[in-house]
């Protein structure tokens, strides 16, 4: 569900607006004065912005261009609202930010298409960089694991060629089984890495929880600054869990996503904290699942804001994309699982994964 802030001093045309807006089942906010717009769309994180040109206490146009000014809120398109046959207010208003207008007495389906288009192609704008990004970030990595492939093919040979030629009692064993152990985990960390920019359809097959955690914070404290606030994250996974039915590179992706989330939440804060990766199992909907908890002990999420948190676009953090636990939420989707995020009841925020259990899943066929 899409949200729209409304900037307009007139109650009536407010309740017009929040009837024609609510009904095609968008969410809306409402404030009366200009000087107020800043603070409400950096609160309620709007995709719209629907602006009235005439208002008391600024001039709308002024307050567009504060919005557009301000890295915070200036991605959020501005619908202008004017007068009917008013081409200074039309340019004025367009000369200020305003990425469209629409007069305040056009017909309800005119003001509603304005509204839809403006937020279709910020959405269709992201998506396209994020594209963009992910087909460079895809071939970056390809390149590096081709790289590595090779000498690391080379090693796991030599290693099973020493092993071979050795007696079974020679010392020098302990030398050997070590370095193909070892070559064995980096082959397949390397596939779990290639697996998270994959394109085509999944690949679900049964996989031990456990170790698929363990690799993932493992990969995920790799990549931040030792530097930073004191942030530890740890994997908490019991032997017994049973297997899940997944895709293992994206998942991967997905629990690095949510741990980047709980990590920058924690540090935002300026504090130390703790995240924690825990597998599990639950009985719901009349299936077995297994599930991976994803906690931290940070702010939490704003309660009015939960059931948005899983929509396009939609993003608490100054500079985030919104985008990364929405795709999170379609990668489950697609392995049959779920994506589910509460507030912990000692603080912070725990997101929950869901996936099909794999001996139940053997079971039904």
């Amino acid at each position: 569900m899409s949200a729209v802030l409304i900037v307009d001093d007139s109650p009536a045309d407010r309740a017009l607006f929040r009837t024609i807006l609510t009904r095609a089942g968008y969410s809306v906010y409402e404030t009366s004065k200009g000087r107020e717009a800043a603070a409400q769309v950096k609160e309620h994180r709007p995709h719209a912005v629907v602006l009235d040109v005439n208002l008391p206490d600024i001039d709308g146009r002024a307050v567009c261009r504060a919005l557009k000014a301000d890295p915070d809120t200036g991605a959020v398109p501005v619908l202008m609202l004017t007068i009917r046959d008013n081409d200074a207010d039309v340019l004025a208003g367009l000369e200020a930010g305003a990425d469209d207008y629409v007069a305040k007495d056009s017909a309800s389906e005119i003001i509603l298409a304005r509204v839809r288009r403006l937020i279709q192609f910020r959405q269709l704008t992201a998506v396209a960089l994020l594209n963009e990004q992910l087909v460079q970030v895809g071939r970056l990595l390809a390149g590096i694991v081709h790289e590595i492939r090779g000498p690391l093919a080379v090693i796991r040979g030599s290693a099973e060629l020493m092993r071979y030629h050795l007696a079974p009692d020679d010392p020098n064993q302990q030398w050997v089984d070590p370095i193909l152990r070892s070559t064995q985990v980096l082959q397949i960390r390397l596939e779990h890495l290639m697996a998270t920019v994959r394109g085509g359809p999944c690949r679900l097959e049964p996989l031990e929880l456990g170790t698929l955690v363990r690799e993932s914070t493992e990969l995920f404290l790799k990549g931040t600054d030792p530097r930073g606030n004191q942030v530890i994250v740890e994997a908490n996974c019991p032997s017994h869990i049973p297997r899940a039915l997944a895709d293992a590179g994206r998942l991967i992706q997905v629990l690095l996503c949510l741990l980047g989330n709980a990590h920058e939440a924690i540090t935002q804060a300026k504090r130390s904290g703790r995240v924690v990766a825990k597998t599990g199992t639950a009985c719901a909907d009349g299936r077995d699942w297994v599930t991976i908890e994803v906690s931290d002990n940070g702010p939490g999420i704003p309660e009015p804001l939960l059931d948005r948190i899983f929509e396009p676009f939609f993003t608490t953090k100054d500079t985030g994309s919104g985008y990364g636990l929405y795709l999170a939420s379609e990668i489950l989707k697609e392995q049959q699982g779920r994506l589910t995020v509460c507030n912990s009841p000692q603080g912070g925020a725990c997101f929950t994964i869901w996936l099909p259990s794999a001996l139940a899943a053997n079971a039904a066929t």
